[in-house]
């Protein structure tokens, strides 16, 4: 029954995933990935990326994907995710191969995808298109391949391992190489695996191994390298975004001190496991006698969780939530074994069930109090969107602790997870419900589209300036970013314009420009369409 059970919950969990195709995208990377995509549709060139200004400074598999899912499916916001969340879906498959592959039991690698499956970050992470879902799915495969060639040591699985981080280099760069090559030497030093081949065999299919990497990965570099020259270089391998030096310096934010921001991710990972932060915490005090009595297949999941766990938390470069998402198949097949035997412990699971106390009213607090913070309009539109998903979570931790503290085990997984599932499905209802004032810009391309040709511009006016990757995708026009109104006002004297001008600053811009501005669409995200023309 409890086989059957959790399979029936995973398949649910997957549906609820499946659900996010259509939510409105918030994040500005998702159409600025988009527009690089489409491009490559527009000139057929798959292997140098193209946007005006700059050297695109992402690998190729993530506008690979996309760019497949629109030549399939068509534009729209749709296929733009689409790709993602079945990469999603392939990794918690992954992540129950992976930790049967590692010794669990049946139940507790059904667990152990549960968890994955429903973890807050997990779930956030499948609705953003980006580089990190896919990163974590082939940093998995890699992981997967390594777990098999420790057990079976034949040549297919270490080239399975071989692929999967060749395909993470193609995906985020450098670091799909540093992370699965710190894990397999950590490995080796601390765990000290038994092969089942002989050294020299190993040797063998080591060199197999690293020739297929560099087969499948090596080759869009150098192209890339001779096409854009040392820019490119420096971009993806010494003082670039995605180089070396991004592990010593930010990029795009600016970290606490060094001594706190070694510790920054420790929140993060627990918030971002909840409804499982219980679990997980009961689990952490049990590392170390893994290390001293465990398998070496637990070991080396062990590794593979603190190894880039540790890594991010060392750098001295960004601290960003979604850099965590790799760590969360492993730290799932830790959960999954953690619960298992919580289900046997009576006297651990009820003080698990204490624990799922504090995150539930800290959600309700924090949540409160968020909404509290804001302006009206912002606090109406969340309160109708992220309340009952932060409800329905706290309402399965609060859930999860009376039943663990009774000594329901298996009941307490069963209510945390459909609580969770239920506000993740409220969230969905309450993107859809509120998309034009969350994304407005498929009506503002719907409404603009016809009224003028394509050459002509479209100026962002203050606030409207943030959006400007959404505007570029959405819109087939040239878009400007202008911040004063003494400059919309020459371009307005002088252009044929569309503007999009928050609410705030109409009235003040109707009384300054000339001619009066025509209202071509009103959004509920307070932004006015404006025209210099009738």
């Amino acid at each position: 029954m409890g086989v059957r059970l959790w399979l029936v919950l995973i398949g649910l969990a997957g549906l609820v995933i499946l659900t996010t195709a259509p939510l409105p995208h918030v994040d500005s990377d998702a159409p600025l990935f988009a527009r690089i995509a489409a491009n490559v549709l527009a000139t057929g060139d798959w292997v140098t990326f193209h946007d005006p200004g700059w050297v695109v400074d992402k690998p190729p598999v993530t506008f690979w994907l996309m760019a497949a899912s629109f030549r399939l499916m068509g534009i729209s916001d749709a296929t733009m995710r689409l790709w993602q969340l079945l990469l999603a879906l392939a990794t918690i498959v992954l992540t129950y191969l992976a930790a049967r592959a590692a010794g669990a039991s049946q139940e507790e690698g059904l667990l152990a995808s549960l968890m994955l499956a429903t973890a807050i970050q997990f779930f956030y992470q499948t609705t953003v298109p980006q580089q990190d879902v896919p990163l974590t799915f082939f940093l998995t495969l890699a992981m997967y391949g390594v777990l098999r060639y420790m057990r079976d040591g034949t040549l297919g699985w270490a080239m399975l391992g071989a692929a999967g981080a060749a395909l993470a280099v193609l995906t985020k760069g450098i670091a799909g190489l540093v992370l699965p090559g710190l894990i397999v030497l950590v490995t080796v030093i601390a765990v000290r695996p038994r092969l089942p081949r002989p050294g020299r065999q190993v040797l063998i299919h080591a060199v197999w191994a690293v020739f297929l990497f560099a087969v499948v990965a090596v080759p869009w570099y150098v192209v890339g390298a001779i096409r854009q020259g040392d820019q490119f270089v420096a971009t993806f391998f010494t003082t670039g975004t995605l180089g070396l030096g991004r592990f010593f310096r930010p990029a795009i934010s600016t970290p606490p001190p060094y001594w706190l921001s070694i510790f920054a991710y420790v929140p993060l990972l627990l918030l971002g496991t909840l409804p499982w932060m219980a679990i997980l915490v009961a689990g952490l005090p049990g590392l170390p006698q893994i290390f001293r009595s465990g398998p070496s297949s637990l070991k080396i999941v062990t590794v593979w969780f603190l190894v880039i766990f540790a890594v991010l938390s060392l750098s001295s470069g960004d601290k960003v939530f979604r850099y965590l998402l790799p760590v969360y198949p492993p730290i799932a097949i830790l959960m999954g074994r953690t619960a298992a035997a919580l289900f046997e412990r009576p006297r651990r699971l009820r003080l698990a069930g204490w624990i799922a106390f504090v995150p539930a009213v800290a959600l309700i607090g924090g949540g409160f109090w968020f909404l509290w913070s804001q302006f009206p309009p912002e606090r109406h539109l969340l309160a109708v969107v992220v309340l009952p998903f932060v409800t329905a979570v706290a309402v399965g931790l609060v859930a999860f602790g009376i039943a663990a503290i009774m000594g329901r085990g298996r009941a307490a997984v069963v209510l945390a997870a459909t609580a969770t599932m239920a506000g993740y499905l409220l969230f969905n209802v309450g993107m859809v419900t509120h998309a034009p004032a969350i994304n407005p810009w498929p009506a503002i391309a719907a409404v603009t589209a016809p009224l003028t040709a394509g050459s002509d511009r479209l100026v962002l006016y203050g606030r409207a300036g943030t959006a400007y990757n959404f505007a570029r995708f959405y819109v087939d026009k040239p878009v400007t970013s202008i911040n004063t109104p003494e400059a919309l006002a020459r371009l307005w004297a002088h252009e044929r314009l569309l503007v999009v001008v928050p609410e705030e600053h109409y009235d003040d811009l109707t009384r300054m420009l000339t001619p009066a501005p025509v209202i071509i669409h009103r959004s509920p995200a307070r932004v006015v369409v404006v025209a210099n023309w009738r």
